[in-house]
């Protein structure tokens, strides 16, 4: 059982790369069972069909980037928007770590699977739901604590996060460059913050 679980998981890891790497079309069962492998055959012996193994694998990084938020945003020694800017750094890092084949797991599958698995997109929907509802009990405690700037709303700006980090990801994709989310990281927090002296 755990020499399967094992499987499984390498399946899942290897999937999540290529997913990101090049989206749900561009993605083939075949090089990713052998990169592990796996016998063709076997491949049904871990998941129902292709969407089933693409929502493991959402499931899995939805998981990974919670666990990641949860240990950042709870760090009481710093102040709220502090620990947002130190997410965005893990971000950028993880970013340029994996540059020019990184970005975004629900980025890249929210664009071509909308349309083809009602099951997939309610699990984007959901990841999606749970990232900004995440950012939003931050920014609700920048709120409390007079950091965020006077007029915003927590939600619909967590909202606005989400939107304009996959928007800049497409960006550094398009460009091979990094600079798109080096604004993105600069101009979103000093629209949080609360100008000096208020």
């Amino acid at each position: 059982m755990a020499r399967e679980n094992a499987t499984r998981h390498k399946l899942i890891c290897e999937g999540l790369k290529g997913l990101i790497a090049h989206g749900y079309e561009g993605v083939g069962i075949g090089p990713i069972l052998a990169s592990v492998d796996v016998p063709k055959g076997s491949f049904y012996h871990f998941f129902k069909s292709k969407d089933d193994f693409v929502g493991a694998i959402i499931e899995y990084y939805a998981e990974i980037w919670e666990a990641q938020r949860k240990d950042i945003f709870g760090d009481q020694r710093l102040s709220p928007l502090q620990r947002l800017d130190v997410y965005f750094g893990l971000l950028e890092s993880q970013l340029r770590e994996e540059h020019p084949s990184g970005g975004c797991l629900f980025g890249a599958l929210g664009q071509t699977v909308s349309g083809r698995s009602s099951m997939l997109r309610s699990k984007l929907a959901q990841a999606f739901r749970s990232w900004e509802s995440s950012i939003a009990r931050l920014l609700e405690e920048a709120e409390v604590a007079g950091e965020l700037r006077d007029g915003i709303d927590p939600h619909m700006a967590a909202g606005e996060l989400v939107d304009a980090y996959e928007g800049a990801i497409i960006r550094v994709k398009l460009n091979d460059d990094l600079k798109a989310f080096t604004r993105f990281r600069t101009l979103a927090l000093a629209k949080l913050r609360q100008p000096c002296g208020q």
